[in-house]
C-alpha cells in the first residue's frame, strides 16, 4: 500500500473537522497587528464616549470609560493587547481630558494621581481578567481533548482491520494536532521501513524514527541530532512485541507546549490495534 493511497490531503481536511480541539477557543489565529488595531480602535471609541459626556456634563469618574477597552482586549486577545489598551487609555484621558487639554502636560498634581490610577487598575483588571480568560481556555481544551479521544477509541474498538486502524489514527493525530502525521513500521523483508500518511520521509526521519524504535522513547524534530527532522516521533509498545512509531510534523510556531500526554493515549489505544492485527 503506499502512503498516498492510506491517507490523502482530503482526507487530512476532513480529519481536522472530525477531530478539531483549537476551533473558536480564543482568538490565537488573528494575527498580531490586527489585534492591536482593534484595541486601538476601541480606545478611540472609548474617547469619542467619553467626550459625548464631557461636552453636556461633568463627570468625576470620565476615566474609568476607558478601562472598558482594557477588559474587552483581555478576554478576547490576552494580556499584550489589554496593556496596550491600558496606556493608550491612560495617554487618552490626559491629552484630551485634563488640563491643559491637547497636550501631554498636566497642570494639576491631582490629575497625575488620576492617570497613574487609572493605570494601575487597568493594568491590574487586565491581568486578573487575561489570568481566567487563560484557564477558562485550558479547561475547555481539556474538555475537548477528552471527547476527541473519546470518540477515536470508540472508533478504534469498532475498527476490522490494520488498514482501517491505521487510517483512524491518522485521521485523529491530524485532527487533534491540524499537523501531518505518519505512522511507521519497522522495515519489511526489503530491509524498508512502512510509512503509512500523506507524508513522505526524509532519510534524517528515517533515522529519527529508528532512534525511537531503539530508546523507546520520544524523539523530538529540529533538535541535534536530528535538527533537519519535521517530525517528532513517538514509539509504540505493545504486548507481544510489536512496534510501531507515530510522527507529526508540527509547525514551528505553533508546536503545543505538551503533546506527550494526548500521544501516550493515542499511542496506548493504537497499540492494541497492533497486538490484535499484527502479533
Amino acid at each position: 500500500m503506499s502512503p498516498d493511497k492510506d491517507f490523502t490531503a482530503p482526507q487530512a481536511e476532513a480529519a481536522i473537522a472530525d477531530y478539531n480541539i483549537e476551533e473558536s477557543l480564543d482568538f490565537s489565529e488573528v494575527p498580531p497587528v490586527v489585534r492591536y488595531v482593534i484595541c486601538l480602535i476601541m480606545t478611540a471609541m472609548a474617547t469619542a464616549v467619553a467626550a459625548g459626556f464631557d461636552r453636556y456634563e461633568a463627570i468625576p469618574n470620565l476615566s474609568l470609560i476607558y478601562v472598558l477597552p482594557v477588559v474587552a482586549g483581555s478576554v478576547f486577545f490576552g494580556l499584550g493587547p489589554s496593556l496596550f489598551s491600558a496606556v493608550l487609555g491612560a495617554l487618552a484621558y490626559n491629552f484630551f481630558f485634563t488640563e491643559p487639554r491637547f497636550s501631554l502636560a498636566v497642570a494639576d498634581t491631582a490629575n497625575i494621581w488620576a492617570i497613574v490610577l487609572l493605570f494601575v487598575v487597568a493594568c491590574i483588571i487586565s491581568a486578573i481578567t487575561a489570568w481566567g480568560r487563560r484557564k477558562g481556555i485550558d479547561l475547555e481544551r481539556t474538555r475537548r481533548m477528552q471527547a476527541a479521544l473519546k470518540t477515536y477509541a470508540g472508533k478504534m474498538a469498532a475498527s476490522r482491520s490494520m488498514e482501517d486502524s491505521t487510517k483512524l489514527t491518522l485521521s485523529a493525530v491530524t485532527g487533534f494536532f491540524h499537523s501531518p502525521a505518519v505512522i511507521v513500521f519497522p522495515a519489511q523483508a526489503d530491509g524498508e521501513p512502512e510509512v503509512q500518511g500523506a507524508e513522505k520521509l526524509s532519510a534524517i526521519e528515517i533515522e529519527a524514527a529508528k532512534s525511537a524504535w531503539d530508546s523507546r522513547l520520544a524523539v523530538t524534530g529540529g533538535v541535534y541530532p536530528y535538527d533537519e527532522s519535521r517530525f517528532d516521533f513517538w514509539p509504540v509498545s505493545t504486548a507481544s512485541g510489536q512496534q510501531a512509531i507515530i510522527g507529526i510534523a508540527f509547525d514551528p510556531d505553533r508546536r503545543p507546549a505538551n503533546p506527550d500526554g494526548m500521544m501516550d493515549i493515542v499511542a496506548l489505544v493504537f497499540g492494541t490495534a497492533v497486538d490484535r492485527y499484527r502479533a
